[in-house]
């Protein structure tokens, strides 16, 4: 039997197809990797623009007030700077595991959260601040660009899900560990 140059054959193809299905998952993988790259960069323009807004607050004192919100036991800037340095830190985190749930959780909690300040301080019933118009605009344009962002990180991360649930690829996904991944929200 390992005479016959069928059975080497199909040895030959089963190796082959291997190499070939594996090498397809490693660039599924790092695809997510170069998405994530791309919604990174949207995403630390958000944090260039609050710290424009403090900078803003910092020249000009009426901006701070000295309103409180004590349902938040924070003020809305100190919260909006808090929001920005979570969003840092979920950012670095995905940067080295962009396919754990974990770490896709921690971005969408992040921007959430920094959505959720930047809505608060600029809200005119929560807080009576008047942050620049220039500022509220770039938010609004940067808000338009992410969506788009998001919609290709998804779509790489739904194209790798799908390719490790295919049979006969599974197989090797489970041999590899290679392990779905969450997309954002």
């Amino acid at each position: 039997m390992l005479k016959s140059g069928w059975f080497w054959l199909f040895i030959a193809l089963g190796i082959f197809w291997s190499l070939g299905a594996y090498n397809r998952l490693v660039r599924l993988r790092a695809a997510i990797g170069a998405q994530f790259i791309s919604l990174e960069s949207v995403l630390l323009q958000f944090q260039e623009v609050v710290q424009q807004a403090v900078s803003a607050a910092s020249t000009s004192p009426q901006l701070w007030g000295s309103a409180y919100l004590p349902e938040l036991e924070v003020d809305p800037w100190t919260r909006l700077q808090v929001s920005a340095g979570l969003l840092t830190v979920a950012m670095s985190r995905m940067q080295t595991h962009p396919l754990e749930p974990d770490s896709t959780q921690a971005l969408q909690d992040a921007a959430d959260e920094l959505q959720l300040a930047w809505a608060g301080l600029i809200h005119p019933d929560a807080f009576y601040v008047n942050v620049p118009e220039a500022l509220q605009q770039r938010w609004l344009a940067l808000d338009m660009l992410v969506q788009p962002e998001v919609q290709r990180f998804n779509a790489s991360i739904t194209d790798y899900n799908h390719a490790i649930a295919q049979y006969p690829a599974a197989l090797l996904a489970t041999l590899f560990q290679f392990h779905p991944a969450r997309p954002l929200a």
